[in-house]
């Protein structure tokens, strides 16, 4: 199963992802996160992934790198 849970507040996102985090989960968190992105102009987030029972690590830094690049804020990994 997977989760998350996207909370603003403070100026800071809050994305807490739960679960088995694969490829086809982790894309489409991905477009979520960047619809919320774009809409509001988000700029500092924080991803925690403490509770993820397996990670699509190649996926999932993929996914930072491509956030660094396109948006340039401010995110923060709890692991």
């Amino acid at each position: 199963m997977f989760k998350t849970e996207i909370e603003f507040s403070k100026n800071i996102l809050y994305v807490k992802i739960r679960g088995n985090a694969n490829h086809k989960n982790l894309i489409e968190l991905k477009r979520k996160l960047y619809y919320i992105l774009n809409e509001y102009g988000i700029m500092d987030i924080m991803i925690d992934v403490k509770e993820v029972v397996s990670l699509d690590k190649i996926t999932f830094y993929d996914i930072l790198d491509d956030y660094d690049i396109k948006f340039g804020g401010n995110l923060n990994v709890i692991e």
